[in-house]
């Protein structure tokens, strides 16, 4: 049965237009499961103990010492809030940012933290999240908008557009090479 199978297939290739079809979900799957891997050994486990579960028990907590790290310009603080194994570029150190308010909270557990700069007028959101015990920072790396769901507001525009160009180039291959047999059957075969 698996060879009629096959046989079959090599008798009849599965079109391009598929492939190319099924292209942008191969692409979302290997970006979930690579993102999904990293996050197995994302976090330093030496950032969550119990001196870090105290030092950063609220989001409210990590929103302050984001703030405190922001004036005083000590990338080391960047490294604990985050967690992180591998080292973040803090932002740019900056006394006039301050911490505003709570923006929002996200259904997937993310504390938006508003921060604005007084003297350009600048807004600047930082993202806060329980991870492992404590509250953390957030860096907006690619792990983030896979965790958050932001990815998808740039996937499905991106797919849907996809998939109305395969459609058109589809349609308009189809029509051509249903002409072309129309105008063989009316004319006879090209000559040319």
């Amino acid at each position: 049965m698996v060879n009629f199978a096959l046989r079959e297939m090599k008798k009849r290739p599965i079109p391009i237009v598929i492939w190319l079809f099924l292209l942008p979900l191969f692409v979302a799957g290997m970006y979930i499961l690579a993102m999904r891997l990293q996050g197995l050994i994302r976090y330093d486990p030496s950032y969550f103990t119990g001196h870090y579960q105290e030092l950063y028990p609220s989001p409210g907590a990590v929103a302050s010492a984001i703030e405190l790290a922001l004036h005083d310009n000590t990338p080391s603080t960047f490294a604990e809030l985050t967690g992180l194994r591998y080292k973040m570029r803090p932002p740019q150190p900056n006394p006039d940012v301050h911490l505003m308010l709570a923006l929002k909270v996200t259904d997937t557990g993310y504390y938006q933290y508003l921060f604005f700069n007084v003297k350009t007028y600048q807004r600047i959101v930082y993202n806060v999240k329980e991870v492992n015990g404590r509250w953390i920072l957030v860096p907006r790396d690619p792990y983030y908008f896979l965790d958050s769901g932001d990815w998808l507001l740039f996937f499905v525009p991106a797919v849907t557009i996809w998939w109305s160009l395969l459609a058109v180039v589809a349609a308009g291959t189809a029509i051509f090479r249903l002409a072309a047999r129309f105008r063989e059957q009316l004319y006879g075969p090209d000559k040319s």
